[in-house]
């Protein structure tokens, strides 16, 4: 893969720059609590990439994790607080995230993504005052239980 082919994120101070190497994983909207209390949204828009396909490009010290359960933890900048990514690090989490991969937000990458979002994900637990009328499909968790 060529240099130029990779996609570069950062956090609002850019203490914090990343790259990954596509193909991206799914990109999905996710109305979760913990997503939306992450950040202060409605919903987050993921995708993920394997572990592999990661890398720190400038200020991996500047990282600062928070574990929100035994099997997940959540990565931000310590200098602005922005929070980028996740990483599930032990099985068992009831919404199955992929051991090996990061989740990283696409509202932190910086240049064109040219896959859209093929999906609500833990819609049943979306706020009130945000509407879609995209025709998106909506899934009960993370899985594939649609909802009508």
């Amino acid at each position: 893969m060529d240099e130029s082919d990779r996609l570069h994120g950062q956090c609002l101070c850019s203490a914090v720059r990343f790259s990954v190497a596509p193909p991206l994983d799914a990109v999905t909207r996710c109305h979760c609590r913990s997503c939306r209390l992450s950040r202060g949204v409605g919903f987050v828009t993921w995708t993920s990439v394997p572990v592999e396909r990661f890398r720190y490009d400038e200020g991996e010290a500047n990282v600062s994790w928070y574990r929100s359960s035994p099997q997940v933890r959540w990565g931000f900048c310590k200098t602005c607080g922005a929070s980028m990514f996740y990483v599930a690090d032990g099985e068992g989490h009831p919404e199955a995230p992929q051991l090996g991969h990061v989740y990283l937000s696409l509202g932190n990458l910086t240049g064109p993504v040219d896959q859209a979002p093929s999906a609500h994900v833990s819609y049943e637990e979306r706020v009130s005052w945000i509407e879609h009328f995209d025709a998106l499909p909506k899934f009960r968790g993370k899985g594939e239980e649609p909802m009508t």
